[in-house]
């Protein structure tokens, strides 16, 4: 089963560094709880390919680890160039807009001549207008345009990387938020039945429900309806208006710190982490923590303090999970980045103030309907009688969650019959899911069939107390209303 030794979970981008079956073996090993898949540099056929190692090693290890295939969204990019780009100090680039389609492979036949995606960039763009490259790493202005096309001055020197991410802070992009290319990678996604989904650049929660529309016309190759989970990535001025919305309207939502800093002022960004990771959290749903978290390990065997310091502090705000992008895709150190992330999680939750948190507990998490008061009330009596842990079954996973949003510090063992929750629950915090083949009928035989699950995998001993949360009748859905204290045998 999942290592117990941490709460928070850890999500590894696959890539070029990491997609052998013995990596992506060895990164689950070793505390990898989420792989995800960006599409925005991937193919359905090396995605097809990926998905197949990561269940291959979650089988053999047996362990469960979820597949989140992360879409591209309305990102606007430059094109036109196949390798870095040279850039100095007053480099005058011509930004061109041409249609989406065919972009990625067009070749500018002139030097400093480069494309977007982003249509009619004249209309949206004054002189004197800042521009962004590269998530913020070049800034120059407009200092001149003409029809379809912008020139912008850029102020610092370096190499701009293929399809980087271009940038015109304060500006609504006149743009779907589904492309073609989107609607076919969620259709793929669906199809192969991905445990989640993550959207980006959600700009309000419309742009979920149009998803959710689009999944339920999708068929999987099981034929069964999708039950896929989606993450609405906040990484704009608008999202960041718009995230308490989102949140409601997602099953999660990703904090992505690179392209909110060049959406929002930088000194502002640490702010909004906090604010999302708790809006979040208190939702019962997923909070991940993105971007740059050690992303000198690209490189270097060891982190700086500072990114040391940035996974400890998402950690102590109580994120769900923490991401690694370019670190596992990339990175010459994969397997050592996630040991390094774990040792970091492992200090931080043994320093966390349990019982303070819980007694710090908002009154509206406290009340509620009846699996909301029920949930609170299982913590408080795990934390007087000493549980060792708490047990929930759980038809859907929301019971887990319900439990994973109060943070307790004894894990929460969770049981269910359904293998795509088993994995889905991966991601949740401090939750560690088991899989029950033919479940037990009767609520004693239940309790008995799981505290044995458990102390087979050695997460419990003879003697140890554990706290019960279920539902009768057993097979009725959303009906969690029963907490038992019990001994283990």
């Amino acid at each position: 089963m999942d290592k117990l030794d941490k709460r928070t979970k850890i999500i590894a981008t696959l890539g070029p560094a990491s997609e052998t079956p013995e990596t992506v073996k060895a990164l689950m090993a070793t505390g990898v709880n989420v792989f995800r898949l960006n599409f925005s540099h991937k193919t359905p056929e090396e995605a097809r390919s990926a998905i197949a190692m990561v269940r291959q090693a979650r089988a053999e290890l047996k362990v469960p680890a979820a597949i989140m295939a992360d879409i591209k969204g309305p990102a606007v990019r430059v094109y036109g160039y196949a390798e870095a780009l040279p850039i100095e100090t007053g480099t005058t680039l011509v930004i061109e807009s041409r249609p989406p389609e065919g972009i990625e492979v067009l070749v500018s036949p002139e030097p400093g001549r480069i494309y977007t995606n982003l249509p009619l960039i004249d209309s949206l763009c004054v002189i004197g207008q800042r521009v962004l490259l590269m998530d913020g790493y070049f800034a120059g202005e407009v200092v001149a345009k003409g029809e379809g096309y912008v020139s912008v001055c850029i102020g610092n020197p370096g190499s701009l990387r293929p399809k980087a991410h271009l940038t015109i802070p304060h500006v609504d992009y006149p743009i779907p938020f589904l492309s073609d290319k989107d609607i076919r990678d969620i259709t793929f996604a669906v199809e192969q039945e991905v445990e989640y989904v993550a959207l980006s650049f959600v700009r309000e929660a419309t742009d979920i429900k149009e998803v959710r529309r689009l999944i339920e016309r999708s068929k999987t190759a099981s034929g069964r309806k999708s039950t896929c989970k989606l993450i609405g990535k906040i990484e704009s001025a608008k999202g960041l208006a718009n995230a308490e919305e989102i949140v409601e309207a997602a099953d999660g939502i990703m904090v992505a710190r690179g392209d909110m800093g060049v959406e929002i002022a930088i000194e502002k960004v640490p702010i909004a982490q906090k604010r999302l990771i708790r809006t979040g959290y208190l939702a019962a749903k997923p909070v991940i923590t993105a971007t740059q978290m050690l992303e000198s390990m690209i490189e270097s065997p060891m982190p700086t303090r500072a990114e040391a310091s940035d996974v400890a502090n998402a950690c102590f705000d109580s994120t769900s999970a923490v991401m690694l992008s370019g670190e596992t895709a990339m990175g010459r150190y994969p397997v050592k980045v996630v040991e390094t992330m774990c040792s970091i999680i492992r200090e931080v939750e043994t320093a966390f103030d349990y019982t303070e948190y819980h007694r710090n507990v908002p009154p509206q998490v406290r009340a509620g309907d009846l699996p909301a008061i029920l949930s609170y009330n299982a913590v408080s009596v795990a934390y007087e009688c000493g549980a060792a842990a708490i047990l929930v079954l759980t038809e859907t996973g929301h019971a887990a969650r319900l439990i994973s949003r109060l943070r307790p510090r004894m894990p929460i063992f969770a049981f269910m019959k359904d293998e795509t929750v088993y994995h889905q629950l991966a991601m949740n915090w401090g939750v560690y899911p088991f899989l029950l083949d033919h479940p037990a009928d009767s609520l004693d035989a239940i309790v008995s069939e799981t505290t044995e699950l458990c102390k087979s995998a050695g997460a419990l001993k003879k003697g140890d107390r554990v706290v019960f949360v279920a539902g009768l009748p057993l097979d009725k859905r959303g009906t969690t209303n029963m907490m038992r204290v019990e001994t283990v045998g």
